[in-house]
């Protein structure tokens, strides 16, 4: 597999080298600033390979010569082309494709398996699919903060939400949220409730207090979740308020199940 990198020297003509995947070696980098950690046993494609051509431009027109500057490898050629970066390059088409499943919540090896499927040489790895979903969530933050970003899915996805914020801070103290299919299901089955708030297992700290459903066949649903700042007794009743706001007055739970747990009070 070849690889090409640009090379434009100063006082020099414009020119292009392309070498193998192969060539050169395993570099181990220390950031600026640290001390030198011991080198890890770690796997390389790099083999030493001499293997290069150089492409300078011509004087005359914008035609680009080649040159062998060594045309012989040291090592045996590849027979399959899964984990080389050159063959798993995703382009445009199944870039777009990649994104659409993506929005629609596939998840990886699924992608995967349908770009195997359509095309049976494809090298895609699933390393590749995580790398370009990862730069296809940075670039859609780009110029948003992660609260705006939110914000605006729950609106695509039309959720409802509800939220209260620090006066002085305007920080995010409590954040509500409910599918409409969710409250759908309540309205059918809103006799009992299954409510439990989990500790700080988020990245942002915050209890997560969920409220569950249960159909007549003894199958529970997921009503609504609420991130919480603190596991004070204000921030529950103020859950519980929201979730009222949306259920009609007939429709009130008869029987709210929870695991005792007490809620703190504000100093």
């Amino acid at each position: 597999m070849i690889e090409k990198s640009d090379v434009i020297a100063n006082g020099r003509k414009p020119r292009k080298i392309f070498t193998r995947e192969k060539s050169g070696v395993y570099r181990h980098r220390c950031p600026q600033g640290h001390k030198p950690k011991p080198i890890k046993a770690t796997g390389t494609k790099k083999y030493k390979c001499p293997f290069k051509l150089k492409g300078p431009k011509m004087e005359n027109n914008d035609d680009w010569a080649l040159i062998v500057k060594y045309g012989f490898h040291n090592h045996l050629a590849t027979q399959y082309l899964e984990g080389h970066s050159f063959a798993g390059i995703l382009n445009k088409e199944k870039s777009n494709l990649l994104v659409d499943m993506s929005k629609n919540n596939v998840r990886p090896k699924d992608v995967l398996h349908v770009l195997k499927k359509r095309n049976m040489h494809n090298a895609t790895t699933i390393r590749a699919i995580y790398n370009a979903r990862q730069k296809y969530k940075v670039r859609e933050q780009v110029g948003h903060s992660q609260m705006q970003l939110l914000m605006s899915k729950l609106i695509e996805q039309k959720y409802i939400e509800r939220h209260k914020s620090d006066v002085d801070t305007n920080c995010v103290k409590a954040l509500f949220l409910a599918h409409p299919s969710a409250i759908e299901l309540l309205q059918a089955f809103p006799r009992v409730l299954i409510m439990d708030c989990t500790y700080k297992t988020n990245r942002y700290d915050m209890p997560l207090l969920e409220i569950a459903g249960v159909t007549s066949i003894d199958l529970t649903f997921s009503v609504c979740c609420v991130y919480l700042k603190l596991k004070w007794e204000n921030n529950y009743i103020w859950a519980l308020e929201r979730l009222k706001s949306i259920m009609e007055e007939n429709m009130l739970a008869s029987v709210i199940v929870t695991d005792r747990e007490l809620a703190w009070h504000p100093v």
